[in-house]
């Protein structure tokens, strides 16, 4: 397993965890309160640092026990599935933003506009990461 796969599957692992906790939350607290509540500072703040912690601590370790990996540049092959990833998960946030977009011109809510795009964005950044992995894995690409 190269060190660009293993990096994907810290990153794709740390934002399914940490999306879903946040998402989480924000469920339970607008089903406590009767309605979506609005973003906080501090909860986004929150999930953001336990996002990074996640990630450094992740690529340290595994910088740690393969260092001559982590010294390697990407080959071709790395490069065109990052590109290839990197299009896809494009795609992603496109949709969403224009979906969020649309959804504020009918329901005028900007709680939701902000819950939206930054689904969109966490949701894109899963795509990039899961698809990366995918393509490594497979014996076509």
């Amino acid at each position: 397993m190269s060190f660009q796969e293993k990096s994907a599957w810290i990153m794709a692992l740390a934002l399914i965890v940490t999306t879903g906790m946040c998402s989480w939350s924000v469920y339970e607290a607008s089903v406590a309160a009767g309605e979506l509540v609005s973003p906080n500072l501090s909860m986004i703040s929150s999930y953001t640092l336990m996002l990074v912690v996640i990630v450094v601590v992740g690529q340290i370790v595994i910088s740690i026990r393969s260092p001559k990996q982590a010294a390697t540049p990407a080959d071709e092959r790395e490069i065109a599935i990052e590109r290839r990833s990197g299009y896809t998960s494009g795609w992603v946030i496109g949709i969403g933003v224009v979906s969020a977009l649309l959804n504020y011109l009918h329901w005028n809510d900007g709680d939701l506009l902000f819950y939206m795009v930054l689904g969109s964005t966490a949701l894109s950044a899963i795509v990039d990461y899961v698809y990366r992995i995918v393509l490594h894995r497979s014996a076509l690409f």
